[in-house]
């Protein structure tokens, strides 16, 4: 098998936080696609952060997308030259206010946001034992409500459509093979 070749591209959009591409691509049969449509938005951390009493800390947040309010792990979007870990202490801090050590944080890995269309990444990190601290720092667009649950309850809302967002529950479930192998 072989990957396609890119014959052409030209940005349909081409903003900060959004691409989008217009690729015209050869197969390894030699048919041409004209139009294959490709997604890019800024690499993201996913925080899955736990305090020392077991507790997942969690955010609602309006999300536009859906036009619902939405239940979530923290994250966020990945300064240049920022390592996933890096920004994950930040977004936590920022977000919900809530504070790691570089001893407590485990990266679990980095996973394609859509691998069929999307070039965007996003990376899972770990962070235990957190604790309440600061105060939060949202961007102008940001109105984030923090919570904290218990595995059980996390597992409940995954259950009954609470908690809804794939990549979030994948990450989630990352973690907790992750731990198994433990």
């Amino acid at each position: 098998m072989e990957p396609w070749k890119q014959l052409d591209k030209e940005y349909l959009v081409d903003a900060p936080w959004l691409k989008v591409a217009k690729e015209k691509c050869e197969l390894p049969n030699g048919k041409v696609i004209d139009d294959f449509y490709t997604l890019w938005q800024p690499d993201w951390v996913l925080i899955l952060a736990r305090t020392a009493e077991g507790k997942w800390v969690m955010t609602e947040q309006y999300r536009h997308g859906s036009g619902q309010i939405a239940l979530e792990f923290p994250a966020g979007i990945l300064d240049k030259g920022e390592s996933p870990e890096q920004a994950a202490l930040r977004e936590l801090q920022e977000e919900v206010a809530f504070c790691g050590t570089h001893e407590n944080v485990k990266y679990l890995g980095v996973y394609p946001v859509n691998p069929d269309r999307h070039r965007g990444k996003f990376h899972v990190v770990f962070i235990d034992n957190v604790v309440k601290g600061g105060s939060t720092h949202f961007d102008s667009n940001e109105d984030i409500e923090s919570r904290e649950l218990s595995d059980e309850e996390l597992q409940k809302k995954i259950a009954d459509g609470t908690f809804n967002h794939p990549l979030q529950i994948a990450g989630y479930f990352k973690w907790k093979l992750a731990t198994r192998a433990l």
